[in-house]
């Protein structure tokens, strides 16, 4: 093989990507150029790592995050405002009615 040959062998093999061999590594980040090891992978070998590292972060934790109400706990209502609700809703359907 000649020495032109392993240099564009060599040079192939430099930009596929280091994990699927298949499709070319990204080296452009947010426009700059980096080509070093940290930056060998195409883009879908890269989201799938993060991905799967994402999955394995989750499963270390002991207790899935639980959801939390949109504002904040939820109130208990004292008798007096569950009167005014009751009073505001037989309002509505007094009004809706006629």
């Amino acid at each position: 093989m000649s020495s032109k040959e392993r240099h564009r062998r060599s040079k192939r093999i430099r930009i596929l990507c280091g994990a699927c061999e298949e499709r070319k590594a990204r080296f452009r980040y947010r426009g700059e150029v980096r080509a070093d090891r940290d930056h060998t992978l195409c883009f879908e070998c890269y989201r799938g790592e993060m991905n799967r590292t994402r999955a394995r972060r989750l499963l270390e934790l002991e207790s899935p995050p639980h959801p939390r109400p949109p504002f904040g706990q939820p109130r208990v209502l004292d008798p007096r405002q569950v009167a005014h609700r009751q009073r505001m809703l037989d309002h509505l359907e007094h009004t809706v009615a006629s």
